[in-house]
């Protein structure tokens, strides 16, 4: 993607007054007085996605509930199913170029040159003195550019004798997918199209053959999958289905914990803000109570979501434990008092 720039011009600017050491310090006691008041919204946040992240809905479990069955054996049933079998056109679908297809999906693009603009900031020293100016900056962009588009379309079939209406499900689909470029004379020619001319026009289209294996999970009634609490049309086989659900699952799992231990880190390191930020007026103090801050609430933070999720995870454990050691206490106390009224009779 080539491009050349047109025109730059300064939007505005502003002379960089620099601090002095005091006022300097005093600006950083001030924001550290206002993270402060942020601190505690931000624990409670992270406390809210730490529970949220232990119980958030999962697919996976609701899939691995379900067994693959054969479309022919489930008519006449009903429930969340999934299945599978042979795919049967009741209503052709044709694809420009490809001819019938169960889905297909186009897009038609030019390539063309296209103006951008962008911002950006800049300084600069004049006589002496710091300018920071903001400029804006107006490029010709040579790339593709969508003229029509039609969205996924699907013809109407069935898995064996069940009827299926994909058109809310969620896709989890390997579509093929060809590219043609147009001729002089209008005509659209297969190709790769690696290094386009201005004026190029060129279709893309994703589409999936009609001789495909399909699973679907879906809600059947009455010989038909039309939604479901889950609802999901896929070419994958259904232990690759699966485990594509469990890396993403497993992948906002894990990006939770982050930002639940990045916010706890933030939200401590905050409330010890204003005494760093006194701590700065020493030099070098200053740097090196905010490096050992840092550090030290960033392990808090870290002991606190892994004992957090224990804790929430094996909640019931954790209540036996407890509940093991209120017995234990009060066996103990009924021990030691026995025994102590068992003193007292023999001095008596």
């Amino acid at each position: 993607m080539s491009e050349k720039i047109v025109s730059e011009r300064v939007v505005s600017s502003k002379k960089v007054t620099k601090q002095g050491y005091v006022q300097e310090k005093w600006g950083n006691l001030m924001d550290s007085l206002s993270a402060f008041c942020m601190a505690p919204v931000l624990i409670v946040v992270a406390i809210g996605l730490l529970f949220y992240s232990e119980g958030f809905y999962k697919s996976s479990e609701v899939l691995k509930s379900l067994s693959l069955e054969q479309a022919s054996d489930v008519a006449g049933e009903s429930g969340l199913k999934m299945i599978t079998g042979e795919v049967s056109v009741e209503q052709k679908l044709e694809a420009p170029e490809l001819g019938e297809v169960l889905y297909y999906d186009l897009v038609k693009e030019e390539f063309k040159e296209v103006e951008e603009t962008d911002y950006e900031t800049r300084t600069r020293i004049e006589n002496g003195e710091e300018i920071e100016e903001k400029v804006e900056t107006t490029k010709l962009v040579d790339k593709w550019v969508a003229q029509e588009e039609q969205k996924g379309k699907w013809a109407d079939f069935s898995l064996g004798q069940i009827d299926i209406d994909p058109k809310n499900a969620e896709l989890r689909i390997d579509f093929k997918k060809k590219t043609y470029l147009e001729n002089i004379f209008g005509e659209l020619e297969e190709s790769s199209i690696s290094d386009p001319e201005l004026g190029d026009i060129r279709v893309v289209i994703n589409y999936l053959p009609v001789d495909n294996d399909l699973i679907v999970v879906g809600e059947l009634k009455n010989d038909k999958i039309e939604g479901g609490v889950e609802f999901i049309v896929t070419n994958k086989t259904a232990e690759g289905l699966l485990g594509d659900v469990q890396n993403e699952e497993n992948f906002w799992y894990w990006f939770l914990k982050f930002l639940i231990w990045l916010l706890f880190t933030i939200g401590m390191t905050s409330i010890v803000g204003p005494i760093l930020a006194l701590l700065d007026f020493i030099p070098l103090v200053g740097s090196a109570a905010k490096t050992v801050a840092g550090i030290i609430s960033a392990v808090i933070a870290l002991v606190i979501v892994l004992i957090a999720t224990i804790l929430i995870k094996f909640w019931w454990l954790f209540l036996i434990v407890v509940l093991l050691a209120v017995v234990g206490m009060i066996l103990l106390l009924l021990y030691l008092w026995k025994k102590l009224a068992s003193k007292k009779e023999i001095k008596n």
